[in-house]
């Protein structure tokens, strides 16, 4: 068979954006080479993703895709600017298959910048095959999580935790926000923990398009499942109750606004209607717990701009030990301030670090 064109570039530009790291043409031609090398060697992954999408059958106002469950791995290494791809089968690997109602061939996209975080980003890749039809008709479903990776790399799952929302306006613009609102100095639960996390090597920060082609109230309702679920979990960066129970949360604490002014402007979340207008911040147990974990503790203190590092209150405590004074180890170290060893070694300061 000759070669078939599989990846709708304009759906790719929409969903990707324009702007896509090393290259959304060089994207667009992997993707496209390894599909036609999947149907050559007698896969039928490819070709039941195109016929499902020019179905008569598919539902299309949910979202629906075809049952296939598999992880295709995209990783851009923006040092060496190369591109691997493969594919996880779970249709082969039964053991790690997706529950039959969520299953999806679910694109990543690992950025992997040498010594840094690395940001994944999933996607559904039938919406990037040819006769999807417009990505952007209906609500985006979409969420940002945070993963915490262990010594050796692998994920622990018990420490990962979400944000979820929904747009109108597309999950890029949508995420764009965000991440203006990460690099500025918002003070929201989302925002605080991405920024203070970027450039962590043992972090995976991830978002995800969920969903596409929603209704107004199919995407309410989700937003309402999701954030009720990693909530259920303390695993929820929302700050309030998504959906119409968010919605109903943020009627009730403000009787004056008119049912039009609380309704979802622009295809916005809840969430963020509650946010524009809520100037008090709710607390969120999933950082109280974390900020009574010693180790987040003092990853958060070591960032910031002058404080002291894990290593050198370690050299501050070592040296006191082996009898140097305030004035010899601030000479030693290089800490101007001598008030800041005393309260230190008195434990007045750092006394969990």
């Amino acid at each position: 068979m000759g070669y078939i064109k599989y990846i709708s570039d304009e759906n790719a530009k929409k969903l990707l954006g324009k702007r896509f790291p090393l290259g959304l043409k060089r994207v667009i031609k992997l993707l496209d080479q390894y599909l036609n090398v999947l149907d050559d060697n007698g896969d039928s992954l490819p070709g039941q993703l195109l016929f499902h999408n020019i179905s008569k059958s598919r539902n299309w106002s949910i979202s629906e895709f075809a049952k296939i469950d598999a992880d295709m791995v995209l990783e851009l290494d923006t040092a060496s600017k190369r591109l691997n791809i493969d594919l996880r089968d779970y249709r082969v690997h039964s053991e790690f298959a997706r529950e039959y109602e969520e299953r999806r061939v679910v694109l990543h996209i690992l950025l992997k910048d040498s010594h840094k975080t690395t940001w994944a980003i999933y996607l559904p890749l039938q919406s990037l095959i040819i006769g999807f039809g417009d990505p952007m008709l209906g609500y985006h479903c979409y969420g940002h999580g945070i993963s915490f990776l262990d010594e050796h790399g692998e994920l622990k799952e018990e420490n990962e935790v979400f944000y979820c929302g929904i747009t109108k306006r597309g999950w890029l613009i949508r995420m764009t926000e965000h991440f203006r609102e990460i690099k500025g100095d918002s003070k929201k639960t989302f925002h605080k923990l991405w920024r203070e996390y970027l450039g962590n090597s043992n972090v995976l920060l991830n978002s995800e398009l969920i969903a596409l082609n929603h209704s107004y109230e199919t995407a309410m309702n989700w937003e309402e499942w999701v954030v009720e679920k990693y909530m259920a979990k303390n695993k929820s960066l929302n700050m309030i109750p998504g959906g119409f129970a968010g919605l109903k949360r943020f009627s009730s604490q403000n009787h004056s606004h008119s049912e039009n002014e609380i309704s979802i402007v622009l295809g916005q979340s809840s969430f963020l209607s509650f946010a524009n207008r809520s100037y008090q911040g709710l607390k969120n147990p999933m950082i109280e717990k974390l900020w009574r974990d010693d180790r987040y503790y003092a990853k958060v203190i070591g960032k910031r701009n002058n404080t002291f590092s894990t290593s050198e209150l370690l050299e501050i405590r070592q040296m006191a030990k082996k009898g140097y004074d305030v004035k010899q180890i601030g000479n030693q170290l290089g800490i101007i301030a001598p008030k800041r060893i005393r309260n230190v070694l008195s434990g007045k300061t750092y006394s969990r670090m």
